[in-house]
């Protein structure tokens, strides 16, 4: 099977949405599954023939201590949520 032709560019906008919190087709999960259904690929594209666009991926991430805005937001909402269930406890 001959990947499409523009299979490494959807994968590198797909990496973009997941860092930025934006993700489209995804959870947005900064795991190579999610990168994968956000780019539209079969997840052995990344394993297997995009290797190095796994680790730039997996690279972006740690270097952005690995939570995305998007993942703060909903874990601070999370908090709130909690606190309030306990109130009406």
């Amino acid at each position: 099977m001959i990947p499409a032709l523009d299979e490494r560019d959807r994968i590198r906008a797909a990496m973009d949405r997941i860092l930025s919190g934006s993700p489209i087709h995804s959870n947005g999960a900064l795991t190579v599954v999610a990168l994968a259904t956000e780019a539209g690929v079969p997840r052995n594209a990344l394993t297997q023939r995009h290797q190095d666009l796994k680790n730039e991926f997996y690279e972006r991430v740690r270097a952005r201590d690995g939570i995305p805005d998007s993942e703060k937001r909903l874990r601070a909402q999370v908090v709130k949520l909690k606190e309030q269930h306990a109130e009406d406890v």
